[in-house]
């Protein structure tokens, strides 16, 4: 009997270490916190609509630009000029490579604080240096060089005074030495400057692609893109662009347009012109036949943006949605007295955390979520482990 109480005794001491050790040995699924930004976007072809204002030759002979492409101007600014006489390419050449100079002093000076802080005045032009050199124009990246050293020793105002005297005595040297007759064309509007005409200037209006279909965006001409040195009178040759408002214009499909509403807010980038982002508002969404398998839809941004107005036909992503968080698998989110949670192995033990479900992707059955701000128990680090297996 003794011996049958020993035996017993063993076979539950056996029974209890092997489920123990199942039990304390489970395996126990985990993965590392890492954040993530997940965008849902379009990724099209895309118009730029804007206010255009076109001015035409005044006579034939040789065009003469005063202002730089995508450059601010004022109204009554004189933009360009027809020389009717003889006047070589050499000479207009020089003549714009100084007013390119003037214009790059004067937009420094415009960016430029004297009164402010030093080191912010070096960072803002560090960032023109930046800009130059995706341009490679080595002579502007040596003269910010040059007034990254005048602020260093404080002379940089009077530098740039005397640099701009010199160049505008340069200027009035050359023009003196043109003896051809000429016409200069004015500003009748502040906005930006282009003297590319694609022809599309009276067809893409605002007011006129309020009401486009998808046929009417299908049977747009392709821009032409026009630039030349000689003209004959009443030819365009220039125009100015309101910089202040203007819209992409898109084609996407009817199963995404079904999604989007007007008063939407959608963030548009431009992968031409690399870190430029505009945020913009659905105006328009097309009412198309039931067989239709596009729809035209219009962003309305009211920023400027460098760059952007010089486009006309580009490449564009159209951010509908973004989420930033960190992405799990569905499994890994538990339901806690009726509040999402996940279960978080830290530096200090294993904890419960709330959370917040931003976004379900089923295709591959993994949310993004987010910390629950309400939670003290402290917040989710990409150092800490997110365990997926039950616990």
């Amino acid at each position: 009997m003794k011996k049958s109480g020993y035996f017993i005794l063993l076979c539950l001491l056996m029974f209890c270490t092997f489920y123990g050790i199942r039990y304390i040995r489970r395996p126990e699924k985990s993965q590392p916190a890492v954040s993530e930004i997940y965008e849902n976007k379009i990724i099209t072809s895309a118009y730029i609509v804007k206010t255009e204002q076109v001015y035409n030759a005044p006579a034939g002979g040789r065009i003469y630009h005063y202002i730089g492409e995508g450059t601010k101007v004022k109204k009554n600014s004189a933009l360009a000029t027809v020389y009717t006489g003889s006047v070589s390419e050499q000479t207009l050449a020089e003549l714009n490579n100084v007013n390119q100079k003037i214009a790059e002093i004067q937009s420094s000076n415009s960016s430029y604080s004297f009164g402010a802080n030093s080191q912010e005045n070096i960072d803002i032009i560090k960032g023109k240096i930046i800009k130059s050199a995706n341009k490679n124009s080595l002579e502007s990246i040596e003269s910010y060089k040059a007034q990254i050293n005048s602020i260093v020793t404080g002379s940089v105002q009077d530098i740039r005074k005397s640099d701009i005297s010199k160049l505008e005595a340069k200027k009035q040297q050359i023009e003196a030495e043109i003896t051809s007759g000429k016409s200069d064309v004015y500003s009748q509007m502040a906005g930006v400057y282009s003297k590319n005409i694609d022809g599309l200037e009276e067809t893409l209006t605002p007011k006129t692609v309020m009401s486009y279909k998808i046929s009417d965006y299908d049977a747009i001409k392709a821009p032409e893109n026009k630039t030349q040195n000689l003209v004959t009178g009443g030819e365009p040759i220039c125009k100015v662009m309101n910089n202040q408002t203007w819209y992409v214009m898109a084609a996407v499909s009817a199963d995404t347009a079904a999604k989007l509403s007007k008063g939407q807010k959608i963030t548009v980038r431009f992968p031409q012109l690399p870190g430029i982002e505009a945020e913009g508002i659905l105006e328009y969404i097309s009412t198309e036949d039931r067989n239709a398998d596009k729809n035209v839809v219009i962003i309305k941004c009211e920023q400027y943006k460098e760059g952007v107005l010089s486009l006309r036909l580009t490449g564009v992503e159209l951010v509908i949605e973004s989420y930033e968080g960190y992405r799990v698998p569905m499994s890994a989110i538990r339901l806690v007295d009726g509040e999402k949670s996940i279960m978080v192995r830290t530096e200090t033990g294993t904890i419960l955390r709330k959370c917040k479900v931003l976004y379900t992707d089923l295709s591959d059955q993994t949310v993004i979520i987010s910390q629950d701000f309400n939670d003290t128990k402290g917040r989710l680090k990409e150092s800490d482990s997110i365990i997926i297996g039950e616990k």
